[in-house]
This record gives structure tokens, sequence and C-alpha cells, in this order.
């Protein structure tokens, strides 16, 4: 039998439309609208199949997942915590066209989506902006402990969210009371212990929830973690060392009239011992003190008997500082500071009506803002290459979802229309003076089409666009030495560019979807869904280093500086005549880029076991030069196999991962070979009886020590490393 698309997608969304029902003013009624209802065989959770995640960031609606016209994936509370991560990056393994680069370290990490990083990958946390952007510090610093929900959207995401829309979204959400507790209790909470042989990291983490009326959800918790230098697959040594301390709390109050008031808070400390540039093999060691804090309010008004009438506005104010300190080298001893705070604001609301039997409409419309403040320093005075300043954003935008039921007199068929439009404009400065300037127009267009129960198709056109950054259009001073006989004897040095130009895309995205259940055996259900994705890109910002030493040479210093972007030309050999060896850094527009690929996901899960598949292909190109731009990935295929064994609570499971080599063009340290990565895995998580709440989890990643570097890194990945977790979830 197959699912019906227009019950699950069409008529759970027609009823939403109609009543005003929405996530935030009632979110257990509109899940229980939109998530099928699955038997399981002995375990309401592990032995059968998981309920259909719903999306909320791709259009700003809940729809399920699946359904959504374009690429997104969902990860909730149980799938999170049976992956036991230690890092966002963990988080990442299985999902197209997503990675990370920047080496092992949590502190270099940086997540990339469909070739893109960086400030052209929007992160949020509980609807809050997390805009750390540094060359080598990582991007952002969240305990994974403390996510519910990770919504990764992929491609073109400006109309709705502004600058940085180019590669994507990633929205994370901080865990609720209801991801902690079984129905009908309203106190719980979570210990656990975890260790880590690849890094000997032991964390800690005790969380906590309360519901005392269906009104009422606060959870909170905190998390302690240490680890040691990273083992990689060549079995070196990369120095390292983590102290962490994290916490959160939050809290949703709702009232009878629908209104209601949400708070938040997460903070993320940690004293770390590594090279101060967290990317590195090695370098100077450096002590970091790495801080990163967000406070949030959001009120919401959403009355049961007003369809017109689903408001939300959130306030926020986050704050990501890394100060170091380097015990060697010129800046040995020396306080060096960089400091992003972003206070924000954004508001919307979604009226839902209907024109006729056949026509549901939901308009959005909302506005939003954020200032952002940069401060960098070096023992007081102006640091190389960090610039103090500030940059404001605000943006309007309008987006309508005509949904047509029954279209062209087939039966149970569903037409989806979504047009939108934002207008961004934004504003650059900084402390020494100087000042720039632009405004942005992003439409967007979906359509999905599901002619028959069982699947449909979908095609979007979105423009997207990046604003260069303050560190981009102001910098100055030093970039890097070049070292000869262990002295300096010349400096690339920055070279400040007003005249940058926003990055901007046009994307054209077509693709797929199938969906079966009761396929082989009662309540299975079989999901596929393809998408192809085509780019054509303006002005990339491109970092071009001009450098008159021969920084192939490896007596000199940095040849790693040879990255992704990088264009490195008019060498001579200073050996010969060392004077006078220098160069310059400076930030570029590329006139003309193209990315495109092809991404796929499918699943097949049954009450017995679970198939997943997950590939990508992407191809990127200057079109001046031919070389790949931005952060592109091989093309990689993900598999995992999991068998479920209700009878004993548990499951053991097999994943994955075939990367092909690549091509880095002229940029020859940007070559990489082809990898194979192979993890198994296993949980009990005990349902009744005296042990009922305990729950052992054991994985053990890169079974067979694979020596594997990702593009953009300058170092090996993680070698082989067992997990070890061990908590204990009560509630009552």
């Amino acid at each position: 039998m197959a699912l019906t698309q227009t019950d699950r997608a069409g008529r759970s969304l027609r009823t939403m439309m109609r009543s005003g029902t929405s996530l935030s003013g009632a979110g257990a009624v509109a899940l229980a609208l939109l998530l099928p209802a699955t038997a399981l065989a002995a375990d309401a959770e592990e032995a059968s199949v998981n309920a259909a995640p719903i999306s909320v960031t791709a259009t700003r609606t809940p729809m399920e997942a699946f359904s959504v016209p374009g690429q997104v994936t969902v990860k909730g509370a149980q799938e999170i915590e049976d992956e036991i991560p230690a890092s966002l990056d963990d988080l990442f393994d299985d999902i197209p066209g997503v990675s990370s680069f920047g080496g092992p370290r949590r502190t270099g990490e940086v997540p990339t989506i469909r070739g893109f990083s960086g400030p052209d990958v929007i992160v949020t946390l509980d609807g809050s902006r997390q805009n750390f952007v540094s060359g080598h510090d990582g991007r952002v610093f969240i305990d994974p402990a403390f996510i519910g929900e990770a919504e990764i959207v992929r491609g073109s995401s400006s109309a709705l969210y502004g600058s940085g829309g180019t590669g994507g979204v990633i929205a994370l959400r901080t865990l609720t009371a209801e991801d902690l507790l079984r129905d009908g209790d309203t106190i719980g909470g979570r210990v656990g212990l975890s260790y880590r042989t690849g890094n000997d990291e032991f964390a800690q983490r005790l969380i906590g929830a309360w519901k005392p009326n269906d009104m009422t959800d606060i959870s909170g918790g905190v998390v302690r973690r240490r680890s040691d230098d990273v083992r990689l697959g060549n079995d070196v040594k990369l120095d390292s060392e983590d102290d962490i301390l994290s916490g959160f709390l939050r809290g949703t109050f709702r009232t009878e009239t629908g209104a209601g008031i949400k708070l938040g808070w997460n903070r993320f400390h940690n004293d770390a011992k590594e090279p101060n540039n967290g990317q590195a093999l090695t370098g100077n060691i450096a002590e970091k003190e790495i801080d990163s804090e967000t406070f949030n309010v959001g009120f919401f008004f959403n009355p049961e008997n007003n369809p017109l009438l689903d408001a939300k506005v959130d306030v926020y104010r986050s704050k990501n500082a890394v100060d170091e300190t380097d015990e060697t080298g010129t800046n040995a001893g020396v306080l060096q500071e960089r400091t992003v705070e972003t206070f924000g604001f954004n508001a919307d609301n979604t009226s839902r009506f209907a024109i006729g039997e056949a026509v549901d409409v939901a308009l959005t419309a909302g506005m939003d803002y954020y200032r952002e403040e940069a401060e960098g320093a070096l023992g007081g005075g102006a640091r190389s290459g960090v610039v103090s300043g500030d940059q404001e954003f605000y943006g309007f935008f309008v987006q309508s979802a005509f949904s047509f039921y029954d279209v062209l007199g087939l039966e149970g068929s569903e037409f989806t229309l979504t047009p939108g439009v934002r207008y961004d404009r934004f504003t650059s400065k900084i402390a020494a003076g100087g000042s720039q300037g632009d405004n942005q127009l992003s439409p967007k267009v979906s359509a999905r089409f599901a002619p028959v129960e069982w699947g449909f198709v979908y095609g979007s056109y979105a423009e997207a666009f990046r604003a260069p950054r303050l560190d981009e259009l102001f910098p100055t001073g030093t970039h890097f030495p070049v070292i000869v006989g262990g002295a300096p004897v010349g400096f690339n040095t920055f070279i400040p560019n007003t005249t940058l130009e926003a990055q901007s895309t046009d994307t054209w995205e077509i693709g797929a979807g199938i969906e079966f259940d009761d396929v082989i055996d009662d309540g299975d259900i079989f999901q596929a869904k393809l998408g192809y994705y085509s780019t054509e890109g303006e002005n990339f910002l491109s970092t071009e280093v001009i450098q008159t030493a021969d920084t192939t040479n490896p007596q000199f210093f940095p040849a790693p500086f040879l990255v992704p972007g990088f264009t490195c030309r008019a060498f001579v050999s200073i050996t010969v005549d060392p004077t006078g060896c220098g160069g310059t850094t400076q930030i570029v527009n590329i006139p003309k880029a193209e990315l495109d690929g092809v991404e796929l996901e499918a699943t097949y899960d049954a009450p017995r076991f679970r198939v997943k598949l997950a590939g990508a292909t992407m191809d990127t190109k200057n079109k001046q030069t031919g070389d790949p731009i931005g952060i592109e990935q091989p093309d990689q295929v993900t598999a995992d196999l999991r068998l479920k064994l209700p009878e004993v609570d548990s499951y053991v499971g097999w994943q994955a991962t075939f990367a092909d080599d690549h091509d880095g063009g002229s940029v020859t340290t940007n070559d990489r070979d082809s990898y194979q990565l192979h993890e198994v895995y296993a949980r009990w998580r005990a349902q009744e009886g005296a042990l009922a709440g305990f729950s052992i989890g054991v994985t053990a990643e890169n079974l067979f020590d694979e020596e594997y570097q990702r593009v953009a890194s300058d170092t090996l990945e993680e070698g082989r490393s067992v997990l070890v977790d061990v908590s204990y979830t009560m509630s009552w």
C-alpha cells in the first residue's frame, strides 16, 4: 500500500492552514497531524519505523521533511543521542553534500554545504544567528549533547534568511522537556558518561526537564569534556588539549489564548592548548580561551480560532570570543583577541486561508535585523587581519504557498507553488574610519507536483547572496612571514579591497521522491529522494595570495598556504636573492563561477532492520581558470545497515563511506586520494524491569585506521577511535 502524499503532506497542511494550528502554538497537535502512526514490535522507539521528521526552517512553516521541494535533512533527539557526537562534525558524516574541513580538532572544524563554507553557510541556535567566522579558529561552538534537533537545508536560502544563504542553513534546536520525558510524565532527566580513545576524551553530562502542565516546558543541562592529543590515521599525535564546560537552559510558557514566551541561554567555554592555527598540523603552541554565549527571548501568538494569526518575534544576543597567547614565536606571551558579538531580532506572521474547496494558501511575511560587532587586538594594539568595526543587516521578506488539490481531475493529486522574495540592505564600518554598503533582492520560486499517492517531482529557482565581511573589506597588517634560516626575510601583507561586490548565485534545482509502505513486511517504509542542482555564481569572494618567494620549497614557511581559492604567482627562488621576499594577500571577486551536483537519500526502514543510502557528486569551477572553487568535496557514497533486536532492546549496525579521489586543479596541494571509512556500532536501551532507562552505546569509527585527508585540510583526520557511552534516563 502506498503512502498517501495528500494525506501526509497536503491534508495535514490543509487542516493547519484552516485551523491556525502550528508548532509554536500547539506543537503536539501539529505533530499528530503530520506524523503517521507506526506500529512497533516490542519497543515504541527502537523496534520499528521512526516517525517522519518535520522541517520548519526550509519553508518557515511545518512540513514533512521528505515532502519539501528541495534537499533537507532533519535529525531528531533520539538519532543525535545514538550517534554519540563529540562535535558537530559527527552529525554530518551521512548527509549528502555536507561535511566539515579544517582537521580533526574541534576548534578548527568548519561546516561546508555544496562547496560553500564559513559565512556562506548560515548557522542558528534556537533561531539565533551564530556569526563567528575566523580564518583558523573554527566556525561554531555548541556542545552536541544539548541538541534536540538539527535541520540542514542545502541550497539557496537568501529569500528567507538573507546574507549567507548561498550554501544553506544549519538550524540547531536545544533539547526540550518533550525530548526527554515519556508521555504523561512531568519531571525527569538524563545522566551520562562517555569515553573515546581517539583523543582520550572523557565526557560527563547531566540534563533535566520539567513539564508540570501542557503550557510549561523547561529543560537545562551541563556537560564537561576533557580530551588530549588526537591520534591520526598514520599514528601521529596531533597537539590538542581541550577542557570544556558547557551549559544550557530553556523554557517555553504558553497561555490558553495561544500567546506565549520562550527563553533560552547557551554557554560554551573551552580552555584549549594547541597550535595558534587550530587547523594546522604543527605551529606555535598557544593557550586558548574560547567563549561562546547566546541569550534569546521569543514571543508568539497563535490563537486556535484565528488561522490568520501565527505571529512570532525573537530577540537574541550571541557573543563568541577566542583569546590566545602563544608560548613560542614572535608573539610569545602576547594576548591575541578576536571577538564577534551579534544582536538581532526577527518577526514574522503566517496567515492561512482557503480559496474555495481546492486551494489553500499560507502567506508568510516578516523582517529581521542584526548588528554584528567585531573586535581584534594584539597586546592592546591592532591585530593583523582582524578588523574592528561593525556591520548592520536588515531585510524584509514575503512568501506565499499555494496548495491545489485534485489537479487536472486526478483524485488525490496535489500541486504546490511557493513564490517568495526578500530585500536586504547592509552596511559595513570600521573603527579606524571607512565604510561600505549595498542592497540585494533575493527572489525564489519552488513547485511540487504529486500526481500519484506514492511519488512527486519538484523544481525551484532561487537567487542568493553573501555580503563581504569586515576582514575581507578592510584587512591590514602581516599575513605571514617568509622564513630563511630561521629568520624572516620578508612578509606577506594584507591589502584592503573596498570595491568588493557581494557574492551572488542563481540556482536551478530539480528532483523527485517516491515513498511506499508495507513493501515487504507490515509496518515497513521505503523513501528515496534524488535532486540535481546547477548554480551560476558572480563575484565569488576568494583569497588571492601573490608571493614573490618560492613557498613550495620546504625550507620556506608556510607551504600549507597554498589552499583552495589561493592564487600564488610570480615565484622567484629566494635562495638566489633572498632580499625583498614578500608578497600580498587580498580578497578579490571571481567574476564567474559554476557549481553543480547530484544528491540522493534513500531509506528502507522495517521492524527488523533499516538500510540507509546517501550519495553526492559535486563539481565546482572558476570559469576564468578552470580550477575548483570553495571547498569542493569528492564524489561520495555512504551506506548504513542496522539490524534491530527488539527481543533484547538492542540494535547493531555498520556504516561505510566511499570517497573518490579529488583533483585540485593547478593547486596541487588540494589533490586528495580516494578513501574508505568503516564504522560499526551497537546500542542497548532497557525498556522494562529494574534496569529500565539504562543505555549503553559502543561505536568504533574509522575501523581500519584509514589514512585520509579532506579537501582544504592541512592534516590527516582522526584514526581508529572507539567510543563508549553509558546513560540513564528517568522520568515520572
